[in-house]
């Protein structure tokens, strides 16, 4: 120290100490895991896991929804469309046999421009489901190559047909049922073009293969939307656990340090990841039952019942190729045999060689029936007035492969037992009266007009032709009432899966806002 008696003292001034370049020389420095930064931390990886969870589950969602929308808007309809056309087919090849069968006879019920004005809209109906096969199956190549093959063929039928009409015009006469053996033989290559010259294959076989495609494809289809369900009820459990544990565990880590007891911010977190993982489940779970309701119960019970009326109207038919060949013991058997064996498609309880042995079958079943509901239609414990439960039906006898089988093993809607019955019942009728007109005699021009307008006028009662009206309505409500559930499940599951693919950015951006505020007023106590 120096200085005078008038001056401060003047001192060393110290040292700054530098910061020395020896990497071996340790500096203190503010520790990582501090409260702050472990806040920071679990915040962060609380939403990039909740982000992650949003992008994947609505990644799944969009893709359940898309495979849900193919069945709805194109598998569905393919089936469908297909199914209609064959229908349409049969019956355009009825018309035109209740045209030959009437000839130029003016006594007639039914007489021919009539029957060609319903060929004409049989016609128009075939054309447009054509049409809406086309669109539904835009993008399939394999399957629009079998229909652009299928409308050839239904070309060469309407060609073939037109000529039969003209030649039957010009020369099939004045009496009903006695077509000249020329006509015949034009109807009967119609006939080969519709089923193939041993009635294996052709044109409605061709159709009916096509169907089976698509109701393959829509198989395949639906269990592809099913699995991707599943993977939206997975990655919801796995990732809202994956949330939820993280956010407990911040929970009880403030709640520890803070010695706070509950972090609304966090508690609100909470909440929001319960939705996403119970709600998300809850939700999924809805939109599969829908998307069950709709593939499994309302459209399998569609196509099972669809195929029924396609193979009764091919029945029908059958039963007027009989009469129009009514003078050739071998084409009618040919005839009766085919009748026989398309009914025992729809409708079968064992073998029956003749149209009178199936007949005879069938109304021992539809007796059993008619005993049963009159056992239970007095009961008290008939929801909704019905007198058929499903369990009712469910042993019916029927074999498992006819349509009717089917359907009796498929009855899930309110009142689908009673109308599955009554169309039943009603074919059972039509049956009835198919083997009657195979019973009368065809010796006069009389004879032949009577069972001609047996056949051909559906607004005679007591005739054929009525009871296959009947049977025909009854049928139509049916399938009605399914098609109709089929409607609105299929969009119920497209729509509730739908609200996942937005919904849970929502709920992760809420999850971190809420995590964000629950840490927020911690890290202030650190400023």
């Amino acid at each position: 120290m120096s200085g005078t008696l008038t001056q401060a003292p003047k001192h060393r001034a110290a040292s700054v100490p530098t910061i020395s370049s020896d990497p071996f020389i340790h500096l203190p420095q503010a520790p990582t895991a501090t409260t702050p930064n472990l806040l920071r931390a679990a915040a962060t990886a609380i939403g990039v896991l909740s982000l992650i969870a949003a992008v994947c589950v609505s990644g799944f969602a969009g893709s359940a929804r898309a495979k849900i929308a193919t069945v709805g808007a194109t598998d569905g309809p393919s089936v469908k469309a297909t199914e209609d056309f064959v229908f349409q087919l049969q019956d355009m090849d009825a018309q035109l046999l209740n045209a030959l069968l009437a000839n130029d006879d003016t006594d007639v019920k039914v007489p021919r421009a009539k029957s060609e004005q319903l060929y004409d809209r049989d016609r128009s109906t075939a054309d447009g489901d054509l049409e809406a096969a086309t669109t539904a199956l835009a993008g399939d190549r394999q399957a629009l190559d079998r229909l652009h093959a299928l409308t050839d063929a239904y070309g060469r039928y309407q060609a073939r047909a037109v000529r039969t009409l003209a030649d039957d015009e010009r020369d099939g006469g004045t009496v009903a049922g006695k077509a000249p053996q020329a006509i015949i033989e034009d109807y009967l290559a119609c006939h080969d073009i519709l089923f193939g010259a041993d009635d294996q294959g052709g044109l409605v076989k061709a159709a009916n293969d096509l169907e089976q495609v698509s109701a393959a494809a829509i198989d395949d289809s639906s269990a592809a939307a099913a699995d991707s369900l599943d993977f939206v009820t997975t990655a919801l459990v796995l990732f809202g656990l994956a949330i939820l544990g993280a956010l407990v565990a911040l929970q009880v880590f403030t709640t520890r340090r803070f010695h706070r007891t509950l972090s609304p911010g966090l508690a609100a977190a909470t909440l929001a990841a319960l939705a996403f993982t119970i709600g998300g489940a809850a939700a999924t779970a809805a939109a599969g039952h829908q998307f069950q309701i709709a593939k499994s119960d309302a459209f399998n019970s569609v196509i099972a019942l669809s195929q029924a009326k396609a193979l009764g109207s091919g029945a029908n038919a059958d039963e007027s190729r009989w009469l129009l060949v009514h003078d050739n013991p071998a084409l009618q058997s040919r005839f009766e045999s085919s009748y026989v064996a398309a009914s025992q498609q729809l409708a079968s309880a064992g073998p029956a060689t003749s149209a009178t042995g199936y007949d005879n079958s069938m109304n021992d079943m539809d007796d059993r029936f008619l005993a049963k509901r009159w056992a239970v239609e007095s009961r008290q414990d008939r929801p909704n007035g019905q007198d058929f439960l499903a369990a009712d039906l469910t042993d019916s006898g029927l074999t498992a492969h006819s349509d009717f089988g089917q359907e009796f093993q498929n009855l899930t809607f309110t009142g689908e037992a009673d109308l599955a019955f009554t169309a039943f019942h009603d074919y059972v009728a039509y049956t009835s009266q198919d083997a009657a007109l195979r019973h009368l005699s065809l010796a006069t021009d009389w004879d032949l007009r009577a069972a001609v307008d047996s056949d051909t006028d559906a607004d005679g009662v007591g005739t054929s032709d009525h009871a296959f009206a009947i049977y025909n309505d009854s049928l139509d409500k049916l399938i009605q009432l399914n098609q109709d559930h089929f409607s609105t499940a299929m969009p119920a599951a497209r729509d509730g899966i739908g609200v996942w693919t937005w919904l849970p950015y929502l709920l992760a951006l809420l999850i971190i806002g809420a995590t964000v505020l629950g840490i927020r007023p911690r890290l202030v106590e650190y400023r």
